[in-house]
């Protein structure tokens, strides 16, 4: 750059004095009829042309000097800020993959609490059934257990039942054979007053209804002799 800068400031420069020599000469052309003085006064006046051009042309590189030191500073100013500035950008470029980065993994973590979110919703269904089933099936127990003591109930009442009637028909089982004499025939009496028979030889006596020592029955039934 800064050789590009120097070629067209060396052209200028080269431009401006090769100007003001032509102008000079310029200026210095008489006539004819002249020449002799002209001629006099001709090396007085070239001796002074080249050097007011070299002053021309070092305070023209003094000022390129300068404004190139400029530029430098200027260029290494803006050097630096660039270098600053890619630095940011570098940090913010960082920032921005880690930013991403943080924004699948958020996006995994949503995506796997929507899925858990409609498990627990799936399995909060489930049991609210469950739920209804078990109350379902309470209330048939408790239906079951009413019957069950019911049953018990009637059971008890009828065992009760049961067992008044085994009573009593053991009561009603009674029958007894009995006779006189153990075998064969024989003649008993007379007497002069009342004599109840005892028939003391018992042969069948289911109940324990007939007391063979007095001869009389214990149940009101007709007996069988």
């Amino acid at each position: 750059m800064e050789m590009t800068m120097r070629f067209p400031l060396l052209l200028l420069i080269c431009s401006l004095c090769t100007a003001q020599l032509q102008t000079e000469s310029d200026n210095h052309i008489i006539p004819l009829g002249g020449e002799t003085e002209a001629v006099r006064r001709e090396p007085t006046n070239t001796t002074d042309q080249p050097q007011g051009c070299k002053q021309d042309i070092h305070a023209v590189l003094r000022e390129m000097s300068a404004s190139l030191a400029e530029q430098r500073v200027e260029m290494r100013h803006l050097q630096r800020e660039n270098e600053a500035q890619a630095a940011k950008l570098t940090k913010l470029e960082l920032q921005t993959t880690e930013l991403e980065k943080q924004k699948t993994e958020l996006e995994l973590q949503k995506t796997k609490l929507e899925k858990q979110q409609t498990e627990l919703e799936l399995q909060t269904t489930e049991l609210e059934k469950q739920k209804t089933e078990v109350d379902k099936l309470k209330q048939e127990l408790q239906a079951q257990t009413a019957e069950l003591i019911s049953i018990k109930a009637r059971t008890n009442v009828t065992e009760n039942q049961v067992e008044v009637l085994k009573r009593d028909g053991e009561v009603k089982q009674v029958a007894f054979s009995a006779s006189l004499f153990t075998s064969g025939s024989g003649t008993l009496g007379p007497f002069n007053t009342h004599t109840p028979l005892v028939f003391r030889h018992v042969v069948t006596n289911i109940g324990n209804a007939y007391n063979p020592n007095t001869g009389t029955q214990s149940h009101k039934i007709k007996s069988f002799i």
